[in-house]
């Protein structure tokens, strides 16, 4: 055996990281800059005779074959590897239900028997790719929009906000408007709706928002669609579309106000770095314009009540993503993957094998802090303090 073979023995493999989107999945090695795939989340069914998407399951069996056939396409067909000498790392958000956890734990270690897998948690993953202490993440995801603040590298619970504001409303609205405009109910494909999206539609500022009533804040544009020939996509639609995520209603539940509010029930200290800290990641968020109209809202909302008395705020400032937009969050498992922590973090198969469960964010922070003297002290002063800061 030739002595480079020995060492390539000895030297652990590079692990996987694995962003398993409601749309699209991110899969890839450590300490690398990209992923080296970015699929939909949705593979070929041999007994349907078409694709399936992997969220798409009415049972926990169905959720197991779904989890079994889209692993084994990353595997073998995108990266070419061997699952059992490599180990995981999760990405995830705080809000994934537990049996998808606990099912995709079991088709890692019993189906193709990883060495370990590292739970990570999206928003801290993506306020490690900025390398500041305060981060406010507003991830726009497929389904929901998600925003919670980072307050060195501990995300603060109570302060999450989520709402369905997330590329699906964009596309029911945009699929609305299709049909204003051609008047006919197309019934397009989620694809082609996607599609339009992507290569028509933007975000105006709040200003032209107020005025499209009026007059046509953009130009008519005719958009191939295959058998169907040309889709009329008119001025109003390319920036109604989007529209959505700003709709204010009496619930206060915009992406602005979601926004507002999980700064609102951040500590007092630590609310202006974290509007100045602010990162918007997903797929929506390459949307032109998104960020400044954003801002442009935010400013504008934080001098009206309810949050013009007790936010005491008036500057926003957004980081650029140092990858795509939709890669944050897996930028940060490749950074942490690379690390030594983070094979510490990692939980063994032999483990997993004793317990068969796995415990989810909550039960993980109290079991962290559960072992300190001071404990119960601390416990009482923090109900304190937070109840202090939602006065």
């Amino acid at each position: 055996m030739a002595l480079y073979e020995g060492i390539a023995l000895i030297q652990e493999k590079q692990a996987v990281v694995l962003d398993l989107g409601t749309d699209y999945t991110k899969f890839g090695f450590t300490g690398e800059a990209a992923p080296r795939c970015i699929v939909r989340s949705e593979f070929w069914c041999a007994a349907t005779r078409r694709y399936r998407r992997v969220h798409d399951y009415q049972t926990a069996d169905e959720l197991y074959d779904n989890l079994v056939h889209m692993l084994h396409l990353l595997y073998f067909r995108h990266v070419l590897v061997n699952p059992k000498e490599r180990k995981v790392v999760v990405v995830e958000s705080l809000l994934t239900p537990t049996l998808f956890r606990e099912t995709l734990a079991k088709v890692l270690f019993t189906h193709y028997e990883v060495s370990g897998v590292v739970w990570a948690d999206s928003p801290r993953l993506c306020a490690l790719t900025l390398g500041t202490p305060v981060a406010l993440i507003v991830s726009i995801g497929a389904k929901e929009a998600e925003v919670a603040a980072v307050v060195h590298s501990c995300v603060v619970l109570h302060a999450m906000e989520s709402q369905p504001l997330g590329a699906h409303a964009i596309h029911a609205e945009l699929r609305r408007l299709l049909d204003e405009d051609n008047d006919a109910t197309l019934d397009l494909p989620d694809l082609v709706i996607e599609d339009i999206k992507v290569k028509t539609c933007f975000v105006g500022s709040r200003s032209r928002a107020q005025q499209w009533e009026a007059a046509r804040a953009a130009r008519d544009v005719q958009f191939a669609c295959g058998e169907r020939g040309r889709l009329r996509v008119s001025g109003a639609t390319r920036e109604r579309a989007a529209e959505v995520l700003f709709a204010r209603d009496n619930e206060l539940a915009s992406l602005p106000d979601i926004v507002l509010q999980c700064i609102m029930r951040c500590p007092i200290d630590a609310r202006r770095a974290l509007a100045e800290n602010v990162l918007v990641t997903g797929g929506t968020a390459s949307l032109p314009g998104l960020r400044a109209r954003l801002a442009q809202e935010l400013r504008h909302l934080v001098t009206r009540p309810p949050y013009a008395s007790r936010l005491h705020v008036r500057e926003f400032k957004f980081h650029g993503a140092p990858a795509q937009d939709s890669a944050a969050a897996w930028l940060g498992g490749a950074l942490l993957g690379a690390g030594e922590a983070g094979a510490a973090r990692a939980t063994p198969r032999d483990v997993y094998a004793r317990a068969r469960r796995l415990r989810d964010w909550r039960e993980r922070l109290m079991a962290d802090f559960s072992t300190v003297p001071e404990w119960d002290h601390m416990a009482a002063v923090l109900t304190c303090y937070v109840a202090y800061n939602n006065r």
